[in-house]
């Protein structure tokens, strides 16, 4: 499995601190981007992209092509929101994200929330709550990533590990998606 360049995500982000919320996205979706790409059969398709209507951004867009060493168990198309937050993710940001993976027909999606979403873990409230009555109502699946676990994974196994992980977590019903 090919490494993570050492320091590359923390460097990148770190880098972006000290600029604009707009530097900060970008930064943040180039980490996620070239991470995520470094997975075997997964590659980027789109990034922010206006809908036809112009009502709703897409941040990344990779397809997956499920290949054993990749991320077999996700879909063939991922959506990706970021957020390179100072706080974490709300429920209403959570909301549009969800209608977003909707509005494509998509049952998955990952929200990469530098400093989290709102919600206790353990009893699932706030935004953590949407997720999961999303799930229990039509079966959608939102994976969330923070800066750190990002920042903590230094090769492609253990980015998919991570992944397996929290998938199963959240198909589980427990803390930690």
């Amino acid at each position: 499995m090919p490494p993570i360049a050492p320091n590359y995500v923390a460097g990148l982000l770190q880098a972006a601190d000290a600029g604009t919320n707009a530097d900060k996205g970008i930064a943040l979706e180039q980490v996620v981007k070239d991470t995520f790409c470094l997975l075997e059969g997964v590659g980027h398709l789109y990034s922010n992209v206006i809908d036809a209507d112009g009502a709703a951004e897409f941040d990344i867009l990779l397809y997956n092509q499920r290949h054993p060493t990749g991320l077999p168990f996700l879909p063939d198309n991922i959506l990706i929101e970021c957020k390179n937050w100072a706080s974490p993710v709300g429920a209403a940001v959570i909301r549009a994200f969800t209608s977003k993976l909707c509005q494509c027909k998509l049952d998955f999606g990952i929200l990469v929330a530098s400093n989290g979403i709102t919600g206790n873990q353990d009893d699932a409230t706030a935004g953590r709550a949407h997720l999961q009555r999303e799930f229990d109502r039509v079966g959608l699946r939102v994976l969330v990533l923070d800066r750190h676990e990002l920042e903590a994974c230094t090769s492609t196994e253990e980015l998919g590990q991570l992944l397996r992980r929290k998938f199963g977590a959240f198909i589980m019903g427990l803390p930690g998606f």
